[in-house]
């Protein structure tokens, strides 16, 4: 079997039609591939709408998950039960509020016919309505797109777990996520192990295998993406640490060097603005969004205040709430 796709659903009753939908218009031969969903626990209707809606479909499969499996738990934990279910050669995962394009999985599979790839990130975007919604779909984007362009020069940053590829033997290479020690970012936990083995890793920044994703629906919601999120990247190596600090500093160092020297001041944060702009634009016409265009100009704002608030959070005592679990 070519392909075996993995999802874990907790209370994903608002969405999981979407993705089961989705799935099901994959132009894909169905005797090569197998659609794995693990239910975590849910206290809704997850369970049932996913077992009404596969009751004719022997290639899809409901998974009750009630134990956990070596250290992991939560998400991590469903994905290691689904792997070991699994009988594909290359393990797709995605998300159960996402919904992938009918060309996912012929498109997710073509960078495997190198060897030496292990690991695969697709790209997500996320559509919404509201002003911060479409700010956050920026924001998803130019993240994947600097990704994309570490990955083009070989440098290892990090995965996707709603839109990832893992080969099979560099799946076990690791041990599988039991083997691995519980993390709220799993996905970058997987990716390093996989890289540390001397695996390629790879990244398709293309509408082929962009998947949708569900916008946050408040600054709540989006500050505990943000917390979870630092947990992964204060991880990465020192340099990209060092850079992510560098982004933080940009505007008081700009507003010091505004009393020393204003004209180089003005130079740095045009130059910034004008390379930014010009690489969200190739963005929103390569994907072709342009709904976003007007919100290009507040992105700078957003940016940087994200990355004030993000790091302030993350230092708070504050508990992560993620899938209705508290950790």
């Amino acid at each position: 079997m070519d392909t075996s796709i993995l999802i874990a659903a907790r209370n994903e009753e608002a969405n999981i039609q979407r993705c089961l939908q989705a799935l099901e218009r994959l132009r894909y031969p169905t005797n090569r591939f197998e659609v794995l969903l693990g239910d975590d626990q849910s206290d809704d209707q997850t369970a049932a709408l996913i077992t009404a809606f596969i009751r004719d479909k022997p290639h899809f499969r409901l998974f009750r998950i009630t134990e956990r499996l070596g250290h992991q738990a939560g998400k991590a934990n469903v994905l290691a039960q689904l792997a070991q279910h699994a009988r594909g050669r290359i393990l797709l995962f995605t998300d159960a509020d996402c919904e992938v394009p009918p060309d996912w999985i012929a498109g997710m599979l073509e960078p495997f016919a190198r060897e030496k790839t292990g690991i695969l990130t697709g790209c997500t975007q996320i559509v919404g309505k509201t002003g911060f919604q479409k700010l956050q779909a920026i924001d998803w984007f130019y993240g994947q797109y600097l990704i994309k362009q570490f990955t083009d020069w070989r440098i290892p940053v990090t995965a996707m777990g709603n839109n990832m590829a893992v080969r099979r033997t560099a799946y076990e290479a690791v041990g599988g996520y039991e083997r691995l020690p519980f993390s709220v970012v799993e996905d970058y936990q997987l990716f390093t192990e996989i890289v540390r083995r001397r695996f390629a890793f790879a990244q398709r920044f293309d509408p082929a295998v962009l998947a949708t994703t569900q916008p946050l629906p408040n600054w709540q919601s989006w500050l505990q993406q943000r917390k979870r999120w630092m947990v992964g990247a204060l991880q990465l190596p020192v340099y990209f640490v060092a850079l992510f600090l560098l982004q933080l500093l940009f505007y008081p160092f700009l507003i010091a060097l505004v009393f020393w020297n204003p004209i180089a001041a003005a130079t740095i944060w045009a130059l910034k603005v004008v390379v930014q702009s010009a690489q969200l634009l190739w963005i929103l016409k390569r994907f072709r969004r342009w709904d976003l265009l007007s919100y290009v100009p507040a992105y700078e704002l957003y940016l940087h205040i994200g990355y004030v608030i993000s790091l302030i959070y993350y230092w708070l005592p504050t508990r992560l709430v993620w899938k209705g679990r508290t950790y």
